[in-house]
């Protein structure tokens, strides 16, 4: 009875360790690739020079409404989030599969002793 309590609770807690770093990362790249694309698009509209400048905010708008105005800067909080993003996707992609490979074999490693 003990054996199969522990091997329960060590499959659990990979299981929950594993889904929270997918959780995350399929959380962060959700959101870069979002950022990413309103981004680009609200670029396109504003050097489209076939639409008239009147037009080209409230089209900017529908996309995406910035978070703040700072000055004659729109959507900079986007500019800075989507390049918090890039570092995020860029410098964490490895060290989050070395962490679920660790927690991976570090569960095996728990259950293996019990069958020996």
């Amino acid at each position: 009875m003990l054996f199969v309590i522990t091997v329960v609770v060590v499959c659990v807690g990979a299981v929950l360790s594993v889904a929270g770093v997918y959780w995350g990362a399929a959380g962060t790249l959700r959101n870069y690739r979002s950022l990413k694309s309103d981004l680009q698009r609200l670029d396109d509209i504003a050097r489209d020079e076939s639409i008239p400048d009147e037009q080209k905010s409230a089209l900017r708008h529908a996309i995406r409404t910035p978070h703040g105005n700072y000055g004659m800067v729109e959507y900079f909080d986007e500019h800075a989030q989507l390049n918090a993003l890039t570092l995020v996707a860029q410098g964490l992609k490895w060290p989050a599969l070395l962490a679920v490979a660790g927690v991976l074999l570090s569960a095996a490693g728990s259950v293996l002793p019990l069958w020996l």
